[in-house]
């Protein structure tokens, strides 16, 4: 028993040590700069906060201008819609979209555009009901 307790008691110790050491690498970590935060301003009434994992600081590519188009159409529609990004044009200051969607393939007549000011970091968007 005594034996089991010699190995037991370093052991411990040791695992201890490491996962304070964990804990204090997690709690000093710089908080991630990736992620940038938009108002979107719905039909000029709803604002709300849309969150997207880009960072803009280093000039805009494609891939993050349809990650912040897209991430803004599923926050403000929800994913249960059907959609189709008809038209994207960005530069390194706005972003214009324009989705068609619909209730499902028979009923894509309805219109949801974007307009995203990267400088202000607030998106403007119009769509139908």
């Amino acid at each position: 028993m005594a034996l089991m307790v010699a190995i037991a008691v370093p052991m411990v110790a040791y695992a201890w040590t490491e996962i304070d050491e964990g804990l204090q690498g997690e709690k000093n970590q710089e908080p991630s700069t990736d992620v940038t935060k938009f108002k979107v301003i719905v039909n000029g009434m709803t604002s709300i906060d849309v969150f997207v994992c880009v960072d803009i600081a280093d000039g805009l590519t494609e891939e993050e201008a349809e990650l912040i188009v897209g991430t803004t159409f599923i926050k403000v529609k929800g994913d249960y819609v059907t959609h189709r990004l008809d038209t994207l044009t960005f530069n390194d200051t706005q972003i214009e979209a324009h989705y068609t969607w619909g209730h499902d393939e028979n009923d894509m007549g309805h219109i949801f555009d974007i307009t995203a000011d990267l400088i202000t970091l607030q998106i403007t968007v119009s769509h139908c009901f």
